[in-house]
């Protein structure tokens, strides 16, 4: 079998492997390089020797453990799917491996698939959270059925979720004002959780939009907010920048005198935590490859490298964690989208149009808006039976 070595040429690295002869015996070499680090071109090069050696099926091993395989799979993906659905494989993949990882691929069965399901809900796990486990799962083994040919058969196809595991664990309320002003008592200004709850409910984003906002994007003087990319993570790639989740996603955002003066206020407060944690304040940065960098201020970035000064930072300039403030919402009893369905629905109390409200939400889909992010209120009741008594007035019976 061809031997993968790296080797280093100036500040960059290189990676090449045997080939096999040309036609007049001589050994064939392919070699390539510009890679920073090492472990770059070790990366590169192991996907290139395994496209080679299979015809461009990446995973070639006979005896793969199921952890080793879903990391291939979940690399594979990476040019396939969009940023949060890589994102979502991604915690499903670490759900799958923590409970059966280390067993070999071609020796799993339904009842190490049926086990782990029933595990995931005995923990108190989600009926939703189980299935998309379960349906990552599926979709990784039907590619190690065909085209990877390392099992026959997929284990996972005929297993289900448990009927008992729990359903609608936090809804997607409604944010009422008492909810409201106990989330301010618990996150008041200058806590690192107070914008972007703030920046959710006045806009309606999306909580990956809110976090990905950069002052860049954010029109102080006409009072718009331009969304232009998101952050996700995945265990493989780490914290990133990405487009949002459609092209209607990159959308102008009006936003009101409450949020505007809160933002300006808020800049002023950043400013003052960069002096106050001098060199130690961190800078964003965005490599080419939508990576997303922390570096302290007077660290030189790479060439290439775009400094994102995001809104959402804590007070020495880091970027929010999405999972820590997601959890903290869980404890309140919401979760991000509750801020955005709030929003959805104040605006259609207030009979915004249903395309205008589409367009600040970022759907291409009118209907998707009316049936997902609002529901009949008391309100709404009130107004439908005024309209028709109105309508009806002088045609009455």
């Amino acid at each position: 079998m061809a031997k993968l070595s790296t080797r280093k040429r100036g500040t960059k690295w290189y990676y090449s492997f045997d080939a096999g002869t040309t036609s007049d015996g001589r050994r064939k070499r392919v070699e390539k390089g510009g890679y920073r680090t090492e472990k770059e071109a070790l990366a590169a090069g192991t996907k290139e020797l395994a496209s080679f050696l299979s015809g461009n099926i990446a995973i070639i091993s006979e005896k793969i453990s199921v952890e080793d395989f879903l990391a291939e799979w979940l690399d594979r993906k990476m040019m396939e799917v969009r940023p949060k659905t890589l994102q979502n494989y991604s915690f499903s993949v670490k759900r799958i491996s923590r409970h059966m990882g280390k067993v070999i691929l071609q020796k799993l069965r339904p009842r190490d698939v049926d086990a782990m399901v029933r595990s995931l809900a005995s923990r108190g796990l989600s009926h939703g959270t189980i299935s998309v486990t379960l349906s990552t799962l599926r979709n990784a083994l039907d590619y190690a059925v065909y085209p990877a040919e390392l099992i026959t058969s997929n284990p996972a196809s005929c297993v289900k979720v448990p009927r008992n595991a729990r359903r609608n664990i936090v809804h997607r309320n409604i944010i009422r004002r008492e909810k409201l002003d106990e989330l301010a008592e618990a996150y008041p200004f200058g806590h690192p959780y107070h914008m972007p709850i703030a920046i959710a409910y006045h806009t309606g984003m999306r909580i990956g939009e809110v976090f990905g906002l950069a002052w860049d994007c954010v029109d102080l003087e006409k009072g718009i907010v331009h969304v232009k990319r998101q952050t996700y993570y995945t265990a493989r790639t780490g914290l990133r920048f990405g487009p949002p989740k459609t092209e209607t996603g990159i959308r102008s955002i009006p936003i009101g005198d409450e949020l505007l003066s809160l933002l300006k206020r808020w800049k002023v407060q950043q400013s003052a935590n960069e002096v106050k944690h001098g060199k130690a304040y961190m800078y964003i940065y965005e490599a080419e490859d939508g990576g997303l960098w922390q570096m302290q201020k007077q660290a030189t970035p790479a060439k290439g490298m775009q400094r994102r000064p995001l809104v959402c930072t804590t007070g020495d300039g880091k970027p929010v964690n999405e999972s820590s403030f997601m959890y903290a919402l869980r404890g309140h009893g919401i979760n991000s989208h509750s801020l955005r369905h709030t929003h959805a629905t104040l605006c259609a109390e207030s009979g915004a149009p249903a395309k205008g409200l589409a367009g600040r939400l970022g759907h291409s889909n009118v209907a998707i808006t009316e049936d997902l992010y609002t529901h009949e209120t008391e309100l709404m009741q009130e107004r439908t039976l005024e309209a028709f008594e109105s309508n009806i007035k002088n045609n009455a019976l």
